[in-house]
Order: C-alpha cells, then sequence, then structure tokens
C-alpha cells in the first residue's frame, strides 16, 4: 500500500515547474552551433590540404596518373579478350 501512496504523489508532479533559464539554453545553443561550425571549417582545412598535398605527390610521378589509368585499362582488357579466347578454345578442344 506504500507503493501505492508514493505512485499516486508521483504522478502529480506538475509540468509546470519545470521551467529551465532561457539565458542559459541560448548560451548552451550558441556554443553548440559555434563548436559545429568551427568543426566543418575544420573539416574543410583538412580535405583541402590532403587534396593539394595529393596533387603535388602526383605531380612529380614519371607517369602521369590518367596515363597510368587508361594503360591499366588497357592491359585489362587485354587480358579479358585473352581469357575469353581462352574459355571459348578450350571449349571447342573439348567436344
Amino acid at each position: 500500500m506504500a507503493d501505492t501512496n508514493m505512485n499516486t504523489s508521483m504522478s502529480k508532479i506538475s509540468w509546470t515547474e519545470f521551467r529551465p533559464q532561457q539565458r542559459t539554453l541560448a548560451t548552451g545553443a550558441a556554443l553548440t552551433a559555434l563548436g559545429a561550425l568551427t568543426a566543418t571549417v575544420g573539416i574543410g582545412v583538412l580535405v583541402y590540404e590532403l587534396a593539394r598535398a595529393g596533387r603535388n605527390w602526383t605531380g612529380t610521378w614519371d607517369v602521369p596518373p590518367t596515363e597510368l589509368a587508361s594503360r591499366t585499362l588497357h592491359q585489362a582488357q587485354n587480358a579479358a579478350q585473352s581469357a575469353a579466347q581462352a574459355g571459348r578454345d578450350a571449349w571447342r578442344n573439348q567436344g
């Protein structure tokens, strides 16, 4: 019975008494926004520097990345054609 009285008294708590200080809430929101803005700017600077360093690094290569990618693509295409031809030949020879 004691628990019932306790639950009844707890359910009568009025939410109108819950009054956070508006100034403190506004300060917290402003600091959160400032932190988010600072983090966004920091990420932007980080990405910019990584991209700049990557471009400088690839600029020192003897073979430009686009040419290297083109060569690799042609090698892969030739390998695929050779493998397809070998498969066709093996199937014909087996029958």
